[in-house]
């Protein structure tokens, strides 16, 4: 279920400027105590956010022509990250990343805890939030208690920020296609246990599928089929007047009512599989198998949402913390 990746065209473009010569590395100090703190198990990012706003009542769905042979799941137990948050106990590491998402090379000083690594398959993800900040990592690789490497870097503001990028000046809020935090409509077992889901979802889509370039809050796109049914930073939904499958799990009821009333983003590519991601750290297999099964049922259903009416969010949130931690 690998994810397909590729660097963002601004950020390569950084990447080349900067290798001419000796790189400059910069190093961050830790960030200072921040304002608020987010707890895992809150709705993550404003309210205002597109993440967290319904679909309006008058946006028109567009069914879209899934083939028979399209599979559909949920990334778990590899290609997805886990999320820490960090505590004033947990040890201070120097993470080494390279130019990435409108951020220069940097060695970057944060607290995560000792047993925190990259997810399992070559994309690594790794999600910390320390304080009001949430940290987004790629191929992120553990060298011991203090000292760690990352191939890519982006972060945001988990309690005023939008959670999507910001295009002008180009600065990612994550590592996925769409320069969004891959906490944005990940599905987190603290969360979906004690309530609804309050929020879109987050879906990477079978490369097959997804079209050239991006759309709406989106920064960058990694699809490369004209031939594809979606653009990345597209929101799909299924219709609020489709009756719930009988027998779906529990986790998969509350799925179904989130795809209804807040869609999903599509926000990466997979190989031959369109899939939600679910916290890597959290959860059971016996949960997992059962969200793959109802996936399966409900997830042919999903449409298009034309007519969204979406607002470009503010940068500024982004902005901030990518300068607190150049």
């Amino acid at each position: 279920m690998r994810t397909i990746r590729a660097l963002p065209l601004p950020a390569l473009a950084l990447a080349i400027a900067t290798s001419v010569g000796q790189p400059s590395i910069m190093t961050s100090d830790v960030s200072h105590p921040p304002h608020d703190t987010f707890v895992l198990g809150e709705r993550p990012f404003a309210p205002s956010s597109s993440w967290n706003t319904p679909i309006p009542p008058n946006a028109i769905l567009e069914p879209l022509d899934w083939p028979s042979t399209a599979r559909f799941g949920v990334a778990w137990s590899s290609y997805s990250p886990a999320v820490y948050v960090a505590s004033d106990s947990d040890p201070i590491v120097s993470v080494k990343h390279p130019t990435s998402w409108g951020r220069p090379a940097n060695i970057l000083k944060i607290r995560i805890p000792i047993n925190a690594d990259g997810a399992p398959g070559t994309d690594g993800e790794l999600l910390v939030i320390d304080g009001d900040a949430v940290h987004n990592f790629w191929q992120f690789r553990r060298l011991d208690a203090e000292t760690a490497t990352a191939q890519s870097y982006a972060t945001t503001n988990v309690i005023t920020g939008s959670g999507w990028g910001c295009p002008s000046p180009f600065v990612g809020a994550g590592i996925v296609a769409t320069g969004s935090s891959q906490l944005a409509g990940l599905l987190v077992e603290a969360e979906t246990k004690r309530e609804e889901i309050a929020h879109a979802l987050q879906i990477s889509i079978d490369a097959r599928f997804a079209k050239p370039g991006h759309s709406d809050e989106a920064i960058n796109g990694d699809g490369r089929y004209s031939n594809g049914m979606i653009q990345e930073g597209q929101r799909l939904a299924i219709p609020a007047h489709e009756t719930m499958p009988t027998g779906l799990s529990p986790l998969g009821q509350k799925v179904f009512r989130a795809y209804q009333r807040y869609g999903a983003y599509v926000v990466d590519i997979a190989e031959n599989v369109t899939h939600l991601r679910a916290q890597a750290n959290a959860y059971d297999q016996p949960t997992i198998s059962a969200l793959q099964r109802d996936l399966a049922r409900v997830s042919p259903s999903l449409q298009r949402v034309r007519n969204d009416h979406i607002s470009p969010s503010s940068c500024s949130d982004v902005n901030r913390l990518h300068r607190d931690h150049r």
